[in-house]
């Protein structure tokens, strides 16, 4: 189990890695102000994510080694395509982006969520501390998307005639 563990824990710092490229190129592609906030504050909060991870690998002694998951390499296609095929400066392709970071999250709340059990079930206290920190965190981000897309962007959305 502590090997899977370990490597779990790749996966969870190539995803958060990946992100801090993702995030700002998420951030230019939207239109609306509220969503740059919102990504641009994700930005800060996934690099304490991976400064966390680092201090993970330290206490296992062992070299913070990123491997990004094949399935966070799928969701960034899909944002590409998504990126590509919605009009810029619309808040359909807001609808969109929220819908596809979501997953993100969605992915990151399930690494973490078997992350922080596995830290339990092999006794990593500390570990288990900053794993459900980050936890809370990611929800705490999709609830804050989820908000933003029922209470603005939907409706804005909703809106707009399709061409």
């Amino acid at each position: 189990m502590e090997k899977l563990f370990l490597d779990e824990l790749r996966e969870a710092y190539g995803a958060e890695k990946h992100q801090t490229f993702l995030l700002p190129m998420l951030k230019k592609a939207a239109s609306s102000l509220r969503l740059q906030n919102v990504l641009a504050n994700h930005l800060d909060t996934t690099r304490e994510h991976i400064t966390r991870l680092e201090e993970i690998f330290n206490t296992l002694d062992t070299t913070a080694e990123a491997r990004t998951p094949e399935g966070i390499l799928g969701i960034c296609r899909e944002i590409e395509m998504i990126i590509e095929t919605t009009r810029k400066g619309t808040a359909t392709r807001d609808a969109a982006l929220v819908m596809s970071v979501q997953k993100l999250k969605h992915y990151e709340i399930s690494s973490y969520g078997s992350l922080a059990q596995m830290a339990r079930t092999l006794e990593y206290d500390d570990m288990l501390d900053l794993l459900e920190m980050t936890l809370f965190e990611e929800k705490d981000a999709d609830d804050l998307l989820t908000a933003l897309a029922e209470n603005y962007i939907n409706t804005e959305a909703s809106r707009e005639y399709s061409e």
